[in-house]
């Protein structure tokens, strides 16, 4: 797994870019479809961060935003995408079929 150079984030999966601006925003792209994007964004206030699930991109560029939360303090943003970024993989990885995601299926 690649380390990561976002705070609080220790390292994230391989089959994911991390994109980091700054300290402020940070983004981590599904390698296998572009579209699909965890984000972290403390660009709007001095104090708290916002993380965002995005689920594709329509034809005019707009994003499938499937959840967002607001007002989360450094850390928890963080802790927030780490956790979003892993659920992301394990359930792209099993809808795929892969292996390693898919050890309980017989």
């Amino acid at each position: 797994m690649p380390e990561s150079d976002a705070p609080h984030v220790d390292y994230y999966p391989s089959s994911w870019t991390e994109y980091a601006d700054d300290e402020y925003l940070v983004e981590w792209v599904y390698n296998d479809d572009e579209t699909i994007i965890v984000r972290v964004d403390g660009t709007m206030s001095a104090e708290y961060y916002s993380v965002a699930a995005i689920t594709g991109v329509n034809d005019r560029g707009e994003e499938f935003l499937a959840n967002q939360m607001n007002q989360l303090d450094e850390q928890s943003a963080f802790e927030t995408a780490g956790l979003l970024l892993y659920a992301m993989n394990g359930t792209a990885g099993r809808i795929a079929g892969k292996d390693e995601f898919c050890g309980d299926q017989v």
